[in-house]
């Protein structure tokens, strides 16, 4: 099943976020991939690109405001619209809702 948009997995590259990060490519979607070290995501990348899967990495830092802003606004310029967000990851953007985002 292939789908339009994508999922975006902040927290990725260990644990939870690669694994849900795999179980999304397998299920069609490709994901966009977050950490601050985006040089730690590039294993994960060339293993979902590998098994025919699209990903893309981007690093920032989820508790910047202005950086997630960033992270849609790159995923919905390469993928459309993101249908999924898992924030996995340790920090938080004060006073926001994803609906805001």
């Amino acid at each position: 099943m292939t789908h339009k948009s994508c999922a975006i997995v902040v927290g990725a590259g260990t644990g939870t976020g690669t694994e849900v990060a795999k179980l999304l490519v397998r299920e069609g979607y490709p994901v966009v991939l977050v950490r601050r070290n985006v040089d730690a995501l590039t294993p994960l990348v060339a293993e979902i690109e590998s098994a025919g899967g699209s990903a893309t990495a981007i690093g920032a830092d989820a508790s910047d405001e202005n950086q997630v802003q960033g992270v849609f606004d790159q995923a919905e310029s390469r993928y459309g619209t993101p249908q999924f967000t898992l924030f996995n990851a340790a920090g938080f953007v004060m006073g926001l809702s994803l609906i805001h985002i």
